[in-house]
């Protein structure tokens, strides 16, 4: 992990350079001034002993506008934390939710809706905050030199004795903080179990409603948010215990030293103010343990979920190929070749082989629906097949750069959605010709139905829009049908259409397939007479029904 994090420092330095350099002027200037303010008050303490007004008031001037200007850094120095802070949550979250789209539908159901939400948001949050705080973090280090070479040219002995302390107190931190980790990742586990449980109750409340199901259903609510509670708890008391318990140790040791020096000057072998600045900077000592022992939780924290996040980055495929073919010359001629595919062991696709001819409607009508998803979810490259060949006019689909794959295969699968903004929008940008939208939305008989709404195009489609189940189903093939695809692929959506519906959809399909290769899963006896080809495929075989 010290190799990964290593890397990622470097990522991340490079993605903000400017705004680490910001961070780090800002924090320079305010951790020196709070240096400097206690050897001046220490000069002011020994102008009053030595009764020299003149030189008391210089001192004490020169350290209010040194307050003054700490102040004014001080919120520079907030400006710059949230830049920094903002330019990483971007990049990181961006970097995942991109990722996201190159992870296969395999990898994506390794992540619980609850793991997944935490990974891109509350473990990007903690990455962020990590190196942003990283930066004030690293300048407070070296004040630990800047201070240790103060007290060797103080006294030797002040020096000794606070270097030694400080080493043994760190490296008691960093072998109780091996127990902290442990801890975290047991609470960062709980945190995505009760995730989950919050998303799994919201996403199937009407279930629960309709079954009457609540009182089975919370307990297991109850459980997970019980033992995250634990857990957390745990975690965060071991922690502050740990932290207490070093930073009195530190305290007794500050106490010592000032007695010490107090002793040395009634003796007259050293300033009155030097106990003054001994006491603040063993106060800064202190700050800065504090900030160690955070700081090495944080770093175990932050490789944790460097951890998690790397799991989005090392199940993106990256499948990107190099080729590009043109819309116009495309015949869509698709062919399977002995390809296996799911658990090896217990395969969707046992080496199976069928072509698709092109300019054609093509049925897919077997019973195994784990078959025909499959098969789907494999020409939308949603994963890939572990052997054979998938082409598209004799050209394997790998191959094919994504973004021009994506303008020439398009689909509607059953479980469809429709984003939640207004039904223009969700059209426009796919095309943004709305007389085009207009065109489409009458062929397939959804127009009328639009215009009866109180906002027409312009209305947000939710659970308590009025428009049929027939009509929300078409508003997704009307959104294909858009985006002029050379190969349409719909899924078991046309056979829940009203007839009169289906019969208009039909006929638009059967005008497409002249130049467009068209696959349709349904068992509708009117799709099937109607079809080019109708193939029963099952994990082993291949028939052809009929044409």
């Amino acid at each position: 992990m010290k190799g990964n994090f290593r890397s990622e420092l470097k990522t991340v330095l490079k993605v903000a350079k400017w705004e680490f350099l910001f961070k780090t002027f800002t924090s320079v200037m305010i951790r020196g001034i709070l240096l400097i303010i206690p050897i001046l008050f220490s000069a002011a303490i020994n102008y009053i002993t030595a009764k020299d007004t003149y030189m008391t008031i210089v001192m004490l001037v020169i350290s209010i506008i040194l307050v003054g200007i700490y102040r004014f850094f001080e919120g520079f120095n907030y400006v710059a934390y949230y830049k920094l802070f903002n330019k990483l949550f971007s990049f990181y979250n961006d970097e995942a939710i991109s990722l996201t789209k190159d992870n296969s539908m395999f990898s994506l159901s390794r992540f619980s809706p609850g793991q997944y939400t935490n990974m891109v948001i509350t473990d990007v949050d903690i990455i962020s905050t990590f190196f942003a705080s990283g930066v004030i973090r690293v300048i407070q280090m070296i004040e630990f030199g800047v201070i240790f070479i103060y007290f060797y040219f103080i006294d030797i002995y002040i020096f000794a004795f606070s270097l030694i302390v400080t080493i043994i107190m760190l490296m008691i931190s960093l072998r109780l903080g091996n127990k902290v980790q442990k801890l975290n990742e047991k609470r960062k586990y709980q945190l995505d179990r009760v995730t989950s449980s919050a998303y799994d109750y919201f996403g199937g409340i009407k279930e629960i409603k309709s079954f009457n199901i609540f009182d089975k259903i919370y307990p297991k609510i109850e459980d997970s948010r019980e033992d995250y509670l634990k857990a957390n708890a745990k975690y965060n008391t071991r922690f502050n215990c740990n932290n207490h318990a070093i930073l009195f140790v530190f305290e007794l040791f500050r106490l010592l030293a000032v007695i010490y020096m107090g002793l040395r000057a009634i003796e007259g072998h050293a300033d009155v103010g030097i106990v003054l600045v001994i006491y603040n900077y063993y106060q800064k000592i202190i700050d800065n343990c504090s900030i160690v022992l955070t700081l090495n939780v944080e770093y175990r924290n932050v490789n944790v979920s460097l951890q998690r996040f790397n799991k989005i980055r090392e199940y993106s495929s990256h499948p990107n190929g190099t080729k590009v073919l043109e819309k116009d010359t495309v015949k869509g001629e698709i062919e399977f070749n002995d390809v296996l595919y799911g658990f090896r062991d217990n395969p969707i696709l046992n080496h199976i082989s069928f072509k698709i001819p092109e300019n054609s409607i093509t049925v897919f009508s077997g019973s195994n629906e784990t078959v025909q998803v499959g098969i789907f979810d494999l020409l939308q490259r949603l994963n890939r097949q572990h052997e054979g060949t998938i082409t598209l006019d004799g050209i394997e689909i790998k191959d094919i750069n994504d973004t021009n794959y994506f303008s020439l295969v398009s689909s509607v699968r059953r479980q469809t959605m429709f984003f939640d903004i207004p039904i223009k929008e969700n059209f426009t940008m796919i095309n943004p010709d709305f007389d085009k939208v207009v065109e489409i939305c009458k062929m397939v008989g959804l127009d009328e139905e639009i215009m009866k709404l109180d906002k027409g195009y312009d209305t947000i489609v939710d659970e308590n829009t009025q428009l049929t189940m027939s009509c929300k189903k078409l508003l997704v093939i009307v959104r294909m049908l858009l985006k002029e695809s050379k190969v349409l692929l719909i899924d078991d959506v046309i056979n829940v259409l009203e007839e009169k519906h289906e019969k208009r959809l039909m006929d638009v399909l059967m005008e497409l397939k002249k130049d467009h290769t068209i696959i349709v899963v349904t068992h509708s006896k009117r799709i099937i007479d109607r079809a080019d080809l109708v193939l029963d495929i099952t994990s082993n075989s291949v028939n052809e029904v009929g044409k």
